[in-house]
């Protein structure tokens, strides 16, 4: 199983837009990884890394082998 998820694959977990989950984690409303800003990895777009420890104390559950865009 995963253990680090792209913003649509954590998004598509928790059951909401891709865009929301961007926003918060770069308001830090939402601490479920890691968010670069492009200037910091010499790209034009941000980048996130949702570490599934962090998204399973987000949901208050594991994440189960068959659920959406797991491994």
């Amino acid at each position: 199983m995963k253990t680090i998820y792209t913003a649509p694959e954590a998004a598509e977990i928790i059951g909401c837009p891709v865009q929301k989950l961007r926003i918060r984690m770069q308001r830090k409303l939402w601490d479920l990884g890691a968010v670069y800003a492009p200037e910091k990895l010499g790209k034009t777009t941000w980048t996130y890394e949702i570490y599934r420890d962090k998204l399973e104390k987000f949901l208050g559950r594991k994440i189960e082998e068959g659920e959406p865009c797991g491994e």
